[in-house]
């Protein structure tokens, strides 16, 4: 038990050295993160539609 008190006061002390964001840089990365998610998500989707096209010719013959 002691072990584990001393742990998280470890952890609270790290806590303190951590330099977080401020408002600005958070709202651009996330936006940042949603715009390159929308992009390789309409990229894997491309992909999809052209593999499906191909095994639908393979399959059906047209």
């Amino acid at each position: 038990m002691k072990s584990l008190f001393t742990y998280f006061k470890n952890v609270r002390g790290e806590m303190t050295h951590v330099v977080w964001p401020d408002r600005k840089v958070a709202i651009m990365h996330t936006g940042l993160i949603i715009l390159i998610s929308a992009v390789v998500a309409l990229y894997i989707a491309g992909i999809d539609y052209v593999f499906a096209g191909v095994v639908n010719r393979i399959i059906l013959g047209y």
